[in-house]
């Protein structure tokens, strides 16, 4: 991605935008409670990244997305986008001129002609400038492909993530890997720069399948793989070769998760074909 191009589409964006709707104070909070804030957004990596670099954001508030190379996290306890603010009663990046694109389209669109515009609690939102927002518009069109474009290459680095199993003395994963005991173990997310465990709900007897290809001699196999207290050394070093040679295909057949997750019910699907 052309980072000088993407900023200045960005940022033209947020001003049009700006200078062609008037309407409520949508920081009172008598007028309005932050309803459009409680929806997930899709974001590109290299504003994501411009949101930790500003101190905005941790890597943690975002999760791999099928649009664009992340969505922005849902507060659970807010109700609300992480960017919300109660303070402010608004978005924390409003004012920053790298506002994401989505967030400023409602609730007027691009060319309502209604000059008594209604969002979910109040009335009197209109569009003044027509030719800005159209302007608008048009560049968020090139903003799209610019994402697309962008999260199109960070999906092929994820060999790359998946990487981050090999050290296994080294990697954080795989010591929590090792925490796991294999009928917890439900699959994988991937991340801002690894792959993270995902727990199984409820017991899971996936890995019982991989165990049984890989370590068929285990004492736990194959009356006792339930007293089994973690998914040991050879299984993960294993695993994580399994992992990369297969999620491509499964991405084929599938496609990517909205939420970046790998269950392992899909990837074992190819089990027999490459052990």
């Amino acid at each position: 991605m052309n980072h000088e191009d993407f900023w200045e589409i960005i940022r033209s964006f947020n001003e049009l935008m700006k200078d062609s709707i008037s309407g409520p104070d949508c920081t009172d909070p008598s007028i309005c409670l932050g309803n459009c804030c409680g929806i997930q957004i899709d974001v590109p990596k290299i504003l994501a990244q411009k949101y930790i670099e500003l101190g905005y954001a941790k890597k943690e508030d975002f999760i791999r997305s099928n649009i664009f190379c992340f969505k922005l996290r849902f507060d659970d306890k807010k109700a609300k986008c992480f960017l919300f603010d109660p303070d402010i009663n608004g978005c924390s990046v409003h004012h920053t001129g790298i506002k994401p694109p989505q967030c400023w389209i409602f609730p007027t669109g691009f060319d309502n002609k209604n000059q008594n515009i209604k969002c979910k609690t109040t009335d009197g939102w209109r569009i003044t400038n027509y030719k800005k927002t159209k302007k608008a518009e048009n560049l968020l069109q090139k903003y799209n492909q610019l994402c697309f474009r962008e999260a199109k290459i960070e999906m092929e680095k994820l060999a790359d993530r998946i990487e981050t199993l090999r050290a296994l003395e080294k990697s954080n994963i795989i010591n929590k890997l090792g925490s796991y005991k294999p009928s917890e173990l439900g699959g994988f997310q991937d991340s801002w720069d690894s792959l993270l465990l995902l727990p199984a709900e409820g017991i899971s007897l996936q890995m019982k399948k991989f165990c049984l290809k890989n370590k068929p001699k285990c004492k736990f196999l194959p009356d006792n793989f339930l007293d089994c207290e973690h998914i040991c050394k050879d299984i993960g070093i294993t695993l994580k070769d399994f992992i990369k040679n297969n999620i491509y295909e499964v991405i084929k057949n599938y496609g990517t998760d909205p939420n970046g997750h790998y269950p392992l019910y899909l990837l074992f699907e190819f089990l027999d074909y490459e052990i």
